[in-house]
């Protein structure tokens, strides 16, 4: 048996971007579907934003993710790409790519600035209307095969790590609120019988004796690396709910929820 794969090579230019610290509690493993969906999500909504800067179509550049190991964390850590759709580049991504130019995408992506871009984001309009990605946000022809993972809050959350390591990640945040409060209903919905809760301020419900407790798809579930929100529902579940949490199911990301809720 012989493995081996097709893959097609051109030259052009590319912008790269990573995100070294999520600060304590947080990350986005490419391994997993979480971790690969805001990285995606980022991706796409820089070049939509790149496309608006620029005033060019957003197919005109490509957006990717790749994974890599990083001696200095110990660890598989994603980055996002822009890259030219024309062989040999147009110059675009070296343009993005500058850190100035960069950085005030982020900008446009977590602010309102250039274009009232953030602004269409987190409008009642589109924010009340979409749960996780539609074609007035990320949705493209051109990223079909990625629709599935799309998710403009993430992206904004993404963005603001980006920036700041410190910027607070909450599923109380407005932007959060209604979806995670729609993800605990989901779950429950799937599970007859079982009675929406609160566990330290972070949606859940109580199936059983057991609990289960929506989470950020950035927030780190395990009891070791458990940020604050997760540490905080956890021991409110166990100690004043007296209910059962085991770290390989009780933990149900917003991203999980509105995907599988079974």
């Amino acid at each position: 048996v012989v493995s081996c794969a097709l893959a097609a090579i051109s030259e052009t230019d590319m912008m790269l971007l990573g995100v070294r610290d999520y600060g304590p509690g947080r990350a986005a493993d490419p391994r997993t579907p979480a971790g690969r969906a805001a990285l995606y999500s980022l991706a796409f909504m820089l070049r939509r934003a790149a496309a608006v800067y620029l005033d060019i179509q957003d197919y005109e550049l490509k957006a990717g993710i790749r994974s890599q190991e990083d001696p200095a964390l110990g660890s598989v850590v994603g980055q996002v790409f822009l890259c030219d759709t024309l062989e040999n580049g147009a110059g675009y991504a070296t343009h993005l790519g500058q850190p100035a130019i960069s950085e005030r995408l982020l900008r446009m992506i977590v602010q309102n600035s250039h274009g009232q871009f953030h602004d269409r984001l987190v409008d009642a309009s589109h924010a009340d209307a979409c749960d996780t990605s539609c074609p007035d946000c990320l949705r493209s022809y051109s990223n079909l095969a990625y629709h599935n993972l799309l998710d403009w809050r993430l992206a904004i959350d993404m963005a603001n790590l980006a920036l700041d390591a410190s910027s607070p990640i909450s599923l109380s945040s407005p932007l959060w609120a209604r979806v995670a409060s729609l993800a605990a209903s989901t779950l429950a919905a799937a599970r007859p019988g079982s009675v929406l809760m609160s566990f330290a301020g972070l949606p859940g419900l109580r199936n059983g004796s057991d609990a289960i407790i929506v989470t950020h798809p950035l927030w780190l579930t395990d009891r070791a690396g458990a940020g604050p929100e997760v540490a905080a529902a956890w021991d409110d579940a166990e100690r004043c709910h007296g209910l059962r949490v085991d770290p390989s199911w009780s933990f149900v990301s917003v991203f999980e929820a509105l995907r599988r809720p079974a």
